[in-house]
């Protein structure tokens, strides 16, 4: 390897660490002084544009990152099955929870749909570029087995979820863990992070959908 391989590997290493730890503080950033007199979008955007920033500048220093990081379409017709199937059961997954702990369903209300829909959509592909495309391409990258390496990147996507642990909240807690293991399942089986960013924002409309009435009803 030479030089400057070396040294595009190390920026990718570097950056990696970064965004696992944005993700680590994530709320703390949004909701920081610089953006709390501003306009309330303001933290969250800018936050989602770091984001994707950070992951184009690693595919771009990567070789063959692209490939490596599942930022291509996969296979259309295995890609296609996968997201039904993971659609298929995050309704399931909002309906338990609704009947589970709620006894019954109770919607969002239909003023706060859209802020949730853009919420929901943002968060799935910031998530999931984090953790299922730039941590689990880079822990492949490595040479970590595929089987370790998904387990490794739900386990930290799920202690990337610091208010969860305060709240103790095992039911979702749990869930991160389950999402993070069958989204990393998905990005290997079809080799695009796409599933895994539908069937992401899918989990969390199913549980709006559900059980939204009963979830936090103010505006993000």
């Amino acid at each position: 390897m030479t030089f400057f391989e070396s040294l595009r590997l190390a920026i990718a290493l570097g950056l990696t660490l970064f965004l696992v730890l944005l993700r680590f503080d994530s709320e703390r950033i949004t909701r920081s002084d610089y953006f709390r007199y501003r306009t309330p979008w303001m933290g969250p955007v800018s936050y989602y544009i770091l984001v994707i920033g950070f992951a184009i500048g690693i595919a771009i220093i990567l070789p063959s990152g692209r490939a490596q990081l599942f930022l291509t379409g996969g296979d259309p017709g295995n890609t296609a099955i996968v997201m039904l199937a993971f659609t298929a059961i995050a309704l399931l997954n909002g309906v338990a929870l609704a009947f589970l702990r709620y006894g019954g369903i109770l919607p969002l209300p239909i003023e706060l749909l859209p802020n949730r829909v853009l919420g929901a959509a943002a968060n799935a592909i910031s998530e999931e570029l984090q953790f299922r495309s730039i941590v689990l391409g880079m822990l492949l990258f490595a040479g970590v087995p595929a089987g370790w390496a998904i387990a490794l990147q739900a386990l930290v996507y799920g202690l990337a979820h610091r208010r969860l642990w305060h709240d103790r909240d095992w039911y979702f807690l749990a869930g991160s863990v389950l999402l993070g293991w069958a989204a990393g399942v998905a990005t290997i089986e079809t080799g695009s992070v796409l599933p895994a960013i539908v069937g992401h924002f899918a989990v969390t409309m199913s549980l709006f959908a559900f059980a939204g009435g009963r979830l936090r009803q103010r505006p993000i």
